[in-house]
């Protein structure tokens, strides 16, 4: 029994020790939920400048938000060019922050290296600027 004991104590000590012992590699650790070619996508998506799901950032000629959904207790939803984001901040190119919809409920978008916010029925374009789209 005592034998038992000490054996099971020696486990117990020594099998902790010896996976902590293993050495892991940054790229073992890089590639542990990912295939070698799949984190090499992801890391020259990063060094271009391109968001997760691979859209590319790029100057918009024009900007038109369609439409917005602001909900109290989740993500709101914005639509910029007839696309939604739910599932990409990016929309044609352009960063939508639908996060950040202010009290006037003007949306932020990044154009041009600076946020311009528009409202919905609004476009922006490079040649007026921000216009109704009635007019």
């Amino acid at each position: 029994m005592v034998l038992r004991k000490r054996i099971l104590l020696l486990l117990c000590i020594c099998l902790p020790l010896q996976v902590i012992a293993q050495e892991f590699s940054e790229q073992s650790l890089k590639t542990l939920f990912t295939s070698m070619q799949e984190r090499q996508a992801i890391d020259s998506g990063r060094r271009a400048n391109k968001s997760s799901d691979g859209q590319s950032l790029v100057e918009p000629s024009s900007v038109q938000i369609n439409g917005i959904v602001k909900r109290s207790n989740g993500k709101s939803v914005v639509w910029a060019n007839g696309k939604n984001t739910m599932d990409s901040s990016i929309v044609d190119g352009v960063k939508v922050y639908s996060g950040s919809i202010n009290a006037n409920n003007k949306v932020p978008v990044m154009i041009d290296g600076k946020k311009v916010y528009i409202k919905p029925g609004e476009t922006w374009s490079e040649d007026s600027g921000i216009s109704d789209v009635g007019k």
